[in-house]
């Protein structure tokens, strides 16, 4: 193998037999000179540049609510020297210009009331001038004016939706219903939106591998136009270990007219399920229906489908068998006798 010294000699052998030729050295030279000339030649000619200038709303009016949005940032048609745009380039620490929107509210857009107002964006110029430095003329400021369009702010009270999205290990499940703290939240904002809500949705709580009860924090899920009570909320998510169970029941046949006897075979049905193992002792069979309507007999056929009606409310998983039977119908005795 060869040594990583050996590797090294080799690659120095040839960098010192490299003799750069003069004449390129020269021509190289001569090549970056001219660089800096032009540079220095262009940097002292006058440029109409675009430049982006960020801008920042305070005091809205009270019970009112922005539709639409507005910019982030006002776009300027600037002419300088190239020194002075390359040193805006290199140093700008920009503050934004911060506008007082409730002060502007009598500046009211005509026929809409107190509701829809504007700023001219002029209004600025000097605060911006100021901040862009000596040797920057503004040629134009765009938007030219700032609309604001506002609606009545509506509040409402609703429930909380947790989003959850979890993995488990085997035989763990979710027991009971996931909850939050709190369970509601105030939604403010134009009424047509809020009057359109009926819940308002976390942010994903995402596990995996659960195998215990979990509380976690959930941001809610925020919306334009709309503010909250709460920026987020707990979410409970009760888990316990399940295990599979059954028992038989019987297969109860309805309406079925008086003068006839029906036997279904079979008479009963398996019922199997996951039940919690903190619920287990609970599990009856009174707590379960199995069903056949008779009116629901296919001629022909000689088979009645079966319906779970009745379960308990905290088993999972459940499933039956056979879901259909077959049957016999006879006459009720005590008819024939009447006869």
């Amino acid at each position: 193998m060869v040594k990583v010294k050996d590797i090294i000699s080799r690659v120095h052998e040839r960098l010192s037999r490299f003799r750069p030729d003069r004449r390129v050295l020269v021509f190289l030279f001569f090549v970056a000179l001219s660089a800096i000339f032009w540079f220095l030649n262009a940097l002292g000619k006058e440029y109409t540049v675009p430049v982006g200038y960020p801008v920042r709303y305070t005091n809205f009016p009270p019970n009112m609510v922005m539709v639409g949005e507005l910019p982030s940032s006002l776009e300027l048609t600037v002419n300088a020297h190239g020194y002075t745009l390359l040193r805006y380039y290199i140093s700008r620490r920009l503050l934004p210009i911060v506008f007082d929107v409730n002060s502007f509210s009598l500046n009211r857009l005509p026929d809409t009331g107190t509701r829809n107002f504007y700023i001219l964006s002029s209004v600025a110029a000097n605060r911006i001038a100021g901040q862009l430095g000596a040797g920057i003329e503004i040629l134009e400021i765009r938007p030219d004016t700032l609309f604001f369009n506002f609606t009545d702010k509506v509040s409402r009270k609703l429930p909380v939706e947790p989003v959850v999205e979890l993995e488990f290990r085997p035989q763990f499940m979710v027991k009971g219903n996931i909850r939050t703290e709190p369970d509601s939240v105030i939604v403010s904002g134009p009424a047509t939106v809020v009057d359109t809500m009926s819940s308002v949705r976390t942010l994903p709580v995402i596990a995996r591998g659960v195998s215990d009860a979990l509380r976690r924090r959930a941001a809610i899920h925020e919306a334009d136009m709309l503010e909250y009570s709460e920026p987020a909320v707990w979410v409970n998510i009760p888990v316990e270990q399940f295990t599979e169970a059954g028992l038989r029941i019987p297969v109860e046949v309805i309406n079925l007219p008086d003068t006839l006897l029906i036997i279904t075979f079979p008479s009963e049905v398996s019922v199997s399920f996951l039940v919690a193992l903190t619920d287990y002792d609970k599990v009856s069979r009174q707590q379960f229906r199995a069903e056949t309507d008779y009116r629901t007999r296919v001629p022909g056929t000689g088979r009645l489908p079966v319906r779970l009606v009745k379960q308990p409310d905290f088993i999972r998983s459940v499933r039956y068998y056979p879901q259909s039977v077959d049957f016999i119908i006879e006459t009720d005795p005590a008819e024939r006798r009447g006869n």
